[in-house]
């Protein structure tokens, strides 16, 4: 179906819809005001009579009960009548066969619940009537009032009800007249909505018919085309926009030769290939390349000349085939000399089905390849210095050890054995000489430590941080002991993927210089751990120690930097908190301090929760 013919359908739809809603309920809204406007006649009889009406119902008499019905149905035209209890007795009817009886109306309910006078549309005896029921209000005292409805002036409970039926057929001739003109006027309406809408559609379908003949021409190769701009919708706008894609097509008509140009002067083989494989157009660099001429186009096919590096793996174009692309496949490409070239591919189809063509462009890997095996010769060679320097570290830091320990030894023994023979100088001189050895003696140690940090390299885990932090306290047992320092492993160290060996060190150097650099008497450690973001865990160690001057932040994770003299504190190389650095960064974490002087430290760090999910 044609565009105008859907949108045709659709506003015929639209007002036809609008058209029967508007009947339906404007005639409902006719035929409630016109059985309104006979229930507020009814009210009014009823209010002129009010004096037989109030007498009847007070004497409870059928007599005057009638006589005040016919006044009614004089007034009214009704085609019947009733006095009605409050307990739903008929006290009178017209119909005398009825009175006594109860009366059995659904507005029955209504009326006595609102004191309101009620209205329906019945049938009786072959004709439509309004059936009314208005309620009777009782009096106050004996007087002339007439007040007999809510509304009119009185009130109170409704002392019985006044059922009637009046006929419709004035009322319905007018009902029908009103409901006509509002048929006639909505009809009116519709066709000048179809008329604007026809010049609506018109002007859109003009529109889209210069855009489709434009779009015809530009297809059938002719670019200069402008398509007029008749309105200033989005319509317009899409005529602006193809207007001027259409001039850009114009100006880049050569734009075939220049990327044919392109293509030409890439540096990487390109081939081109039907659906099937056979070479269709190769640039310069393929020439080059394999040796081969390529022309005819067609006239060689690129399954030929591609294969699997390993024996036994898929055909490189089957692959292509399945996947519709793919990028850095090594293969194999036999040139025209019959050499085994390995070559790096990427490709991808281009192009709808049956009409595919494949785009291959290959990377010549033959130096690349020659680079791998000069960069594994050169790790190889490295493996083996590094196994040489392992092994001459631990040799050298073992024949240095050797004649530090003797010096020591008997700098010692002469200060002890000797002690009453040597002059004071001589005994200061030999205790230097104890001291300097023993430094030295720590100074190697702690550098072959740092060197093993590097080093070895132990499985990562799944471990607990708490147990780790509570073997590294178990570990300093005898200086806690001694310090009489209180360590508090807080609750909620976390699981980590780690180094358990290397991260229980970090615990062990922390907590070691929390109670070393204290003098408060009563040291106290903390061990916390809070999450930071969704991927890193971080570790707090506070203490109430001395504290550390803010300029010296980054200092004291420097290899050998001490704040104090060698006297001070136990002594110390100060490699301990850049063995903690180095632990934390090869774990892809961060450490540093927060300090007061004279208040304590607190060394953080971060390590993340495992190091396999990498965000």
């Amino acid at each position: 179906m044609k565009l105008h013919l859907k949108i045709f359908a659709f506003i015929l739809s639209l007002l036809g819809i609008s058209l029967w809603v508007n009947i339906h309920f404007s005639g409902k809204a006719v035929t409630e005001a016109m059985s309104a406007q006979i229930t507020d006649n009814a009210v009014t009889a009823a209010e002129d009579i009010s004096g037989p009406l109030h007498k009847a119902l007070q004497s409870r008499s059928e007599l005057e009960a009638i006589k005040a019905l016919h006044l009614f149905e004089q007034k009214t035209g009704a085609l019947y009548a009733a006095i009605i209890a409050t307990d739903s007795t008929i006290i009178a009817h017209t119909n005398v066969a009825l009175t006594g009886t109860r009366l059995q109306s659904p507005l029955m309910r209504r009326t006595a619940q609102t004191s309101a006078p009620q209205f329906r549309r019945e049938v009786y005896k072959g004709e439509e009537t309004v059936e009314v029921l208005l309620p009777l209000k009782a009096q106050a005292r004996p007087s002339n009032e007439d007040i007999l409805f809510e509304g009119l002036g009185g009130g109170g409970a409704a002392a019985g009800f006044l059922q009637a039926a009046l006929p419709l057929t004035q009322a319905k001739k007018a009902e029908q007249n009103i409901i006509f003109r509002l048929l006639l006027i909505a009809v009116l309406i519709s066709i000048a909505a179809l008329a604007l809408s026809a010049i609506f559609v018109r002007i859109i379908m003009g529109q889209l018919n210069q855009l489709r003949d434009g779009i015809r021409k530009v297809r059938d190769g002719n670019y200069d085309v402008l398509v007029p701009v008749i309105t200033g919708d989005e319509l317009g706008d899409v005529a602006v926009s193809f207007n001027k894609l259409a001039k850009g097509l114009a100006e880049t008509t050569v734009s075939k030769q220049y990327l044919d140009s392109i293509l030409e002067s890439m540096p990487d083989p390109l081939i081109i290939t039907d659906e099937e494989g056979s070479i269709l157009k190769a640039n310069m660099a393929a020439y080059a390349f394999s040796g081969y001429d390529f022309m005819p186009p067609a006239s060689m096919n690129i399954k030929d000349l591609l294969e699997p590096q390993a024996d036994g793996g898929v055909a490189p174009f089957s692959l292509l085939s399945w996947t519709g692309h793919t990028k850095e496949m090594d293969l194999l490409f036999k040139s025209e000399d019959g050499r085994r070239i390995p070559v790096m591919l990427s490709a991808a189809f281009t192009g709808g089905t049956g009409r595919r063509e494949a785009v291959i462009v290959l990377k010549d890997t033959t130096q690349h390849r020659q680079s791998e095996a000069k960069l594994t010769q050169y790790l190889k060679e490295v493996e083996t210095v590094n196994s040489e320097l392992d092994a001459f570290a631990h040799t050298v830091s073992h024949d240095l050890k050797e004649p530090l320990r003797g010096i020591e030894m008997f700098s010692n023994i002469l200060i002890s054995d000797f002690s009453k023979k040597l002059d004071p100088q001589a005994a200061d001189y030999l205790s230097r000489i104890s001291k300097a050895a023993g430094r030295m003696r720590r100074l190697i140690d702690d550098l072959l430590s740092y060197a093993r940090v590097a080093r070895v390299r132990n499985p990562y885990e799944d471990a607990s941080t708490a147990q780790l932090a509570a073997e590294a306290v178990a570990s300093l047992a005898a200086t806690v002991e001694e310090h009489k320092a209180v360590v508090d492993l807080k609750e909620g160290l976390p699981s980590l993927f780690c180094d358990p060996v290397k991260v229980r060190q970090v615990f062990q150097n922390l907590i070691a210089n929390a109670i070393k650099y204290n003098t408060s008497g009563d040291p106290r450690i903390q061990v916390a751990a809070e999450k930071f973001g969704d991927y890193y865990w971080k570790f707090s160690v506070a203490d109430n120690g001395i504290g550390i001057p803010s300029q010296y932040y980054e200092d004291i994770f420097k290899m050998f930097k001490r704040l104090h003299s060698r006297q001070e504190f136990g002594g110390g190389t100060g490699a301990g908190l850049t063995i903690v650095k180095k632990i934390v960064e090869e774990h892809a974490g961060k450490v540093w301090v927060e300090s007061k002087e004279g208040e304590g430290s607190v060394f953080y760090f971060i390590i993340p929760a495992d190091l396999r999910n990498k965000p």
